[in-house]
């Protein structure tokens, strides 16, 4: 009688983890769709800038301010040195395949990083985007998963077409004061581990965008876009937040180019 039982709970388990995925899936498409016409807005507001003198194939595009809420008065690109991808609680968030050489998991999670942008995500820690907060649940020592504050690398991405998408969001409307409380709760997180059930045990473990999105309603703010597990395409459509910055890789002619956009601030 007990084994029927088990086998019951099993097998209603197991039907509710597959409604759960497809669900997730569809979701997911459909949040696809927002974020790709995010993006051509973003990019039908460009101008063309010119060619990198150092870097081959990298292109450069201005997108000049057109909405109130776009706050240009805070760092968003340094065009002349490359570095820096924007300011204090700037989000930057990639498609890249954390599972890449995995024989096993590379083709399904390159699908859903592709997809649905669980690649990575980090936030910014200072003005003038010098540092950032992240957490990774794949470096090569188990004691380095854990959140870290370090050096913000991302601009060492820009001609890398191992991250072939990179988006920088900036929350909308932030006060000083909002921005140090995200700051103060990343902080606090420092040295917590990777949350690997990404929906259990969220009390001392985080994966990355849900460290970012916890950190920002620690502010009172919410760009979880469906208030469950944090993806990047949750983030991304918020309407709480707006691009200031996107990289691109495009083939043309079977050549790869990169393409930069950003954000032009009043710095």
């Amino acid at each position: 009688m007990w084994r029927k039982r088990v086998i019951k709970i099993l097998n209603n388990t197991f039907l509710i983890i597959i409604a759960l995925a497809i669900i997730f899936v569809v979701n997911g498409y459909f949040e696809k769709a927002i974020i790709n016409k995010k993006i051509i807005d973003f990019k039908d507001r460009a101008e063309y800038v010119g060619v990198d003198p150092y870097l081959e194939n990298v292109y450069y595009y201005k997108v000049t301010k057109e909405y109130d809420y776009e706050d240009v008065s805070r760092k968003t690109f340094d065009i002349e040195n490359r570095t820096n991808i924007g300011s204090k609680t700037d989000i930057l968030i990639t498609n890249r395949n954390p599972m890449r050489g995995e024989p096993v998991l590379d083709p399904i999670v390159g699908y859903l990083s592709n997809n649905f942008f669980i690649g990575h995500a980090s936030i910014n820690a200072t003005d003038d985007g010098s540092r950032m907060f992240e957490v990774v649940g794949n470096a090569s020592k188990p004691e380095r998963n854990v959140v870290i504050e370090g050096s913000n690398d991302w601009s060492n991405y820009l001609k890398d077409p191992v991250s072939p998408i990179i988006i920088g969001l900036r929350i909308k409307g932030t006060t000083e004061e909002q921005r140090n409380k995200i700051v103060e709760y990343a902080y606090e997180q420092v040295g917590k581990g990777y949350n690997y059930t990404f929906i259990f045990n969220r009390h001392n473990t985080y994966y990355c965008t849900d460290l970012v999105s916890r950190a920002a309603k620690h502010a009172g703010i919410n760009i979880n876009y469906d208030f469950f597990s944090t993806t990047g395409n949750d983030m991304i459509i918020s309407k709480k937040v707006y691009i200031f910055f996107l990289k691109e890789a495009v083939y043309e002619d079977e050549e790869i180019k990169f393409n930069i956009y950003y954000l032009e601030d009043d710095l």
